[in-house]
């Protein structure tokens, strides 16, 4: 996999007024908010981190103007969670290095990854597991022939989502190999992302060496669909161009489809894949040219939509948004 330029530990349903949040959230790029998470009898403390204006891309410039919260106390331990480019991670680090130790969330672990001690009790590499009672938040599954513009879409959807409703935490796991992720959408230099795909992917499919790998693979990629479910309100779950029995364990963690096909006779495919076990959203038969037609909306949406290319931005139409708006109300 490329060594993304981004950390995606994802972050927690809060109990604070998601109101308050919100208000606040809007005055600044940044937001930092403290929490508590429960890990076995005890509570830590959490720096929650909120990128509150996500079609516009957070600069280097926006560390001049960083600082930690007034409740954030450096003398017990700081837990970072959240969506956020590294060297933000970093900065952060740097800001809370009093603290006795700092951890990070990864969120398909479920962990949370020390990665700076200063005391003898707490050991870095340990990974601390905080306790989760929520229910599970629906999972819409993300497939369709290769070539269609699933990961572009996957990309904007999610942007658009966060737009749309910014007190709610989207996750999009990217579960498939190649080599792509939320940074290769986030960058002007189209020709470098190509160079870092082409020289990271690994196609495990096509290699006799690695085949016996593939069944591990997804089920490892289920295991953190079902934790990244446990911690955000809505997973997007982008499984790649190919409907592979192997692929099984990753359906049965997700709750919801939608296809995207360039290719109208592979939609059936897709359909046969998903379904009993996962609830259709929306059909998408993806075009290069800029067109939005409605063909139908029941039994599910199906639209005719394009164009899903790295090199122009994407819009997800509103009716793909409302016909998602709409599945999850009854999955509540």
């Amino acid at each position: 996999m490329v060594p993304s330029s981004w950390v995606q530990p994802g972050s927690p349903r809060s109990s604070k007024s998601t109101a308050a949040m919100a208000q606040r959230h809007s005055e600044r790029r940044i937001a930092l908010d403290v929490i508590s998470l429960s890990i076995g009898t005890q509570h830590h403390q959490t720096l929650v981190i909120t990128l509150t204006q996500p079609r516009l891309l957070i600069s280097p410039q926006a560390l001049k103007l960083l600082h930690l919260p007034a409740d954030l106390d450096l003398s017990r331990e700081v837990i970072l969670f959240g969506q956020a480019p590294i060297w933000l991670y970093g900065r952060l680090v740097n800001l809370c290095r009093a603290a006795p130790w700092i951890a990070c969330y990864n969120v398909q672990m479920k962990q949370c990854v020390v990665i700076h001690s200063r005391v003898s009790t707490v050991a870095v590499g340990e990974g601390l597991t905080p306790d989760w009672h929520q229910a599970p938040c629906p999972a819409i599954l993300i497939g369709g022939p290769p070539d269609s513009g699933k990961s572009v879409f996957a990309y904007a959807l999610r942007r658009q989502l966060i737009e749309q409703h910014p007190t709610q935490q989207v996750f999009l796991h990217r579960a498939n190999w190649d080599g792509e992720g939320n940074w290769a959408y986030e960058t002007p230099n189209l020709e470098q992302v190509d160079q870092l795909v082409q020289r990271n992917e690994r196609r495990m499919h096509e290699s006799e060496e690695t085949q016996s790998l593939i069944p591990d693979y997804f089920r490892y990629h289920a295991r953190a669909v079902e934790n990244v479910r446990s911690l955000t309100d809505i997973a997007l779950v982008d499984v790649g161009g190919c409907p592979q029995p192997e692929k099984e364990p990753l359906l049965q963690q997700c709750t919801h489809y939608i296809i995207i096909s360039r290719s109208p006779d592979e939609v059936g495919i897709w359909h046969q894949f998903c379904q009993p076990h996962l609830k259709p959203i929306a059909v998408i038969y993806s075009v290069l040219e800029a067109k939005v037609e409605v063909l139908s909306t029941r039994p599910v949406l199906e639209i005719i939509a394009g164009p899903w290319v790295e090199e122009q931005p994407a819009v997800v139409p509103d009716c793909v948004v409302e016909a998602i708006a709409t599945a999850l109300l009854t999955f509540y």
